[in-house]
Formats: C-alpha cells, structure tokens, sequence
C-alpha cells in the first residue's frame, strides 16, 4: 500500500470523489492537519520526512529541495491545480520524481470570475451594494462592457476563454503574448499589440500568464503608469506577476479607478496594502472554486497519482524524462 499525503487545503474537501479514488486504488491517504498551518518548507519538510509518503498531493505551499528530499519514498508530486511555481521542478527532476498538474481542469470556472469581476467593476456594484445596505439611494453611473477596450495578456487556455465569453459583449479586444496566435486572433477578432499598447489603450486589463522569471512583476510602477487613470486591473493568475505596492499606490493616488484581485504575492494577505482600499475588489483565490472545477480537478489528481505509482506515465506529468523511458505511457 502506498501513502499519499495531502498537503493541499481543498483537495477531497469540495469533491470527495478524490478521496474515493486513491481509496478505491488501495492507496492510504493522510491528511495535513490545520494546526500546522500556514505551512512553509521547513514545517512541510518535518511532515513530509514523518510521513513518508510515496505521493505528495500539493497546493500551493512551496515545494522546494529540502521538502522532495525529506523521504526517500517519495516518488511524485501532484498539483492540486495547474500552475507549479511553488514546485522546485528542476530538483524534482533531478531526483527523479514526477511532478504533474491538473490542466484545463479550472479554465471556465477562471474564466467565469474574470468576466464577473469586469462587470463588477464597471458597474460599481460591490459599491452599490454596500450604499443601499447602508439605506441610501445612490445612482451609480458605470460602463458598458461593450462600449470598451479589454487588454488580455495572455491568450493561453484561460485567456481564450475569456475572450471567447467576451465575444457576446462584443468590446474591443486587445491581446498580448509571446506566441501569438494569428488563426485565433482572426477566429475571434482580436488583435495582438505589444504590451504598452495594450496598457496605454485598454480600459480593462486582465492577467492570464503563468509565474516564471519573466513574468514576475511584469505589471511595475512603470507599466502601471501607462494605464489610463479612468482604467482598473484584473488578476485572478499570480500574485507576484504585479508589484502590489506600486498598484496599491496607483489607486489609492487616482492613477488607477479600480482592481480586481483573487491571488496575492503572500497568501492569506493579511498585510496586503490593497486590502485596505475602497476600490479594489479582493477575493481568497476562489478563481478556481466552483463544484464542476473541483471535481474534475480532483479526478484528474487523483487518477494521475494512481497511474503513477502504478507505473504508467500520464500526459499531465510535467518532467517526463525524470522517469525511466521503458516506463508505460498513459493518456
């Protein structure tokens, strides 16, 4: 019997049928327990070393060399989730542990919230709300969505399902990528520009790039300022692909009307200086949360730690060469 242990928050808790997989399979599963929250590498490291699991079903605590080197069982690390920043891949690979993701699980329920926090945020209706509950009677005048330019960086699966929910608004589309898509560009009719058009022009703009050394604070003081002052921001991808302290500036000083923020730079925020505006619209990373999300999510963990440790080599395994070639491929 192999051990599994959960570090991740939500996995089996939403969608059991997680749980029922790798219990099915004959796998033990365990969980991290809340008291040792909020974890870091040292804390994980201890746990992972008294454990000794043979999978490693993760969230987004870090993953670096000293947690995959803490047992000599382990043999792979699953991400609850798609992006794998928080993992040291290079070490796992190194070691010859698999690492996989959960792909395409989580992109309409990402892609839902974004559209939800455009519409909030150019209605003013958090404000709104709030003023009626308040018992006033306040008429706030917003925008409509299809009178505008949205910037999308990032025409990945996320970014593509928010232009394509964008479609039925029909807004001016501006997109900026590395790869640029030029059949979906012209499928969708949008047009790819370099990002300080995009910034300079848009009264929308929506991140949906992953975490890599390129993209870290991508959004800067410097990028900030390109933005119209009448415009607002959209991360539900990577805390760390904005410098918080220049946006937090940008709109506490009007250079910015608004943002919408599911993830943070540190998570849970609560230092975070946009939590204290007005104008912002913060959510706990939910992007991800809805019912159908978490339970294909679940399924797809679950069924690749399986494959692995069974033998076989799922497509979602993201350093296929840190395993033996003669190893059996699993779609």
């Amino acid at each position: 019997m192999s051990r599994i242990l959960v570090s991740s928050r939500s996995f089996g808790q939403v969608a059991p049928i997680g749980n029922t997989i790798l219990e099915e399979a004959g796998h033990d599963v365990e969980r991290v327990g809340s008291e040792h929250r909020p974890l870091d590498a040292a804390k994980l490291a201890r746990i992972v070393k008294e454990a000794a699991p043979h999978a490693l079903l993760a969230g987004a605590e870090p993953i670096p060399r000293e947690v995959l080197t803490a047992s000599s069982n382990l043999r792979m690390v699953q991400k609850h989730g798609v992006g794998v920043d928080n993992i040291d891949l290079g070490a796992a690979t190194e070691l010859g542990i698999a690492v996989a993701n959960a792909p395409a699980t989580n992109t309409d329920a990402v892609a839902d919230l974004t559209v939800g926090f455009m519409l909030a945020l150019l209605r003013s209706i958090f404000p709104a709300a709030d003023s009626t509950r308040a018992g006033k009677w306040e008429r706030f005048v917003g925008r409509e969505l299809g009178s505008i330019t949205v910037g999308v960086v990032g025409t990945g699966q996320i970014g593509r399902s928010v232009i394509r929910r964008l479609s039925g608004f029909r807004p001016r589309i501006l997109a900026f990528d590395v790869y640029q898509d030029a059949a979906l560009s012209e499928k969708e009719g949008f047009e790819y520009v370099p990002l300080d058009q995009l910034l300079l022009e848009s009264d929308l703009v929506t991140l949906h790039v992953p975490l890599m050394d390129a993209t870290r604070k991508m959004i800067s003081e410097k990028k900030l300022r390109l933005m119209k002052p009448t415009a607002c921001l959209i991360n539900i991808a990577r805390g760390e692909l904005v410098d918080e302290e220049a946006l937090a500036e940008a709109l506490a000083s009007g250079g910015l009307a608004g943002a919408g923020v599911d993830v943070f730079a540190t998570e849970p925020p609560q230092s975070s200086p946009l939590l204290k505006l007005k104008n912002v619209i913060a959510t706990p990373h939910i992007g991800a949360y809805t019912s159908e999300a978490m339970e294909t999510m679940a399924t797809r963990c679950a069924e690749t730690v399986v494959a692995v440790l069974a033998g076989n080599l799922p497509e979602n395994v993201l350093n296929r060469e840190a395993l033996p070639a003669d190893r059996p491929t699993a779609s």
